[in-house]
């Protein structure tokens, strides 16, 4: 499951994923959240809980991040937070962001993940 969390605003747009990961998520809550923020401003920040992910439905689009990858050369910044489990999305989500504008965080440290997206 992935829902679009309340911090969202302006051109951040915050998720947190908790487990199995489904095409519908893709295309029903992160697609749409962010074509809305794409379309509204010119760059984005991004932020994911991946701290609950149990893994991903491997029939679905999340393997090849195609909107973050198609408009990676608009990210400010990415800050992902999460445990054992999110390897592979994170690994996904750090090839279709540029180089530098991302850092992840272990699981717990929420906080200074939104304060460095945000920065």
């Amino acid at each position: 499951m992935l829902k679009l969390l309340y911090s969202s605003g302006g051109n951040l747009v915050c998720f947190q994923a908790s487990g199995m990961l489904t095409e519908a998520d893709y295309c029903d809550v992160f697609e749409v959240a962010m074509a809305t923020v794409l379309e509204a401003h010119e760059t984005f920040r991004f932020y994911a809980d991946l701290s609950a992910l149990e893994g991903l439905d491997e029939t679905s689009q999340w393997d090849n991040g195609a909107i973050l990858a198609e408009n990676r050369d608009k990210c400010e910044k990415a800050a992902v937070v999460g445990g054992p489990s999110w390897a592979g999305l994170a690994l996904m989500l750090r090839d279709s962001l540029p180089e530098g504008s991302y850092e992840f965080f272990v699981d717990g440290r929420h906080a200074d993940a939104i304060a460095w997206v945000q920065s």
